[in-house]
């Protein structure tokens, strides 16, 4: 597992930002699961503005990354722009029509579940079951 991965999911998405951007200025041709990891922690950090803008980074180089729909859907439920939100959890569910909140809630190892809930609160607030 990746550090940078590790640092969001145990509650330290400062650092991770920190250090992402670092490794970005030293390698200009970053692999995109930089950008996964800063939109992640932008997320984490109320940053949804810049969390939406590295997301769609993302996607301009992998339209079926499923995690960045997920957290688009999130981000934009939690800017309260509901036909954006609505509009990734269709995408969502195209690229993977089992995906549930419950299927989630198992698989994302979250340190503080206060954060998962918050998460799960927007995603449910975008449409997602």
């Amino acid at each position: 597992m990746r550090p940078l991965y590790i640092l969001n999911f145990a509650g330290r998405p400062k650092e991770s930002i920190e250090l992402v951007k670092r490794a970005m200025r030293l390698n200009p041709i970053y692999p995109a699961f930089y950008l996964w990891e800063l939109g992640h922690a932008y997320f984490l950090t109320d940053r949804y503005e810049e969390a939406i803008e590295t997301l769609n980074r993302i996607l301009d180089r992998n339209f079926d990354f499923m995690p960045a729909h997920l957290l688009l859907a999130a981000s934009y439920s939690k800017l309260a722009r509901e036909e954006e939100a609505q509009a990734e959890v269709a995408e969502i569910e195209r690229l993977s029509p089992q995906v549930s909140l419950e299927g989630l809630r198992q698989r994302l190892p979250y340190k503080d579940q206060e954060v998962l809930e918050r998460l799960y609160d927007s995603m449910r607030k975008a449409g997602l079951k």
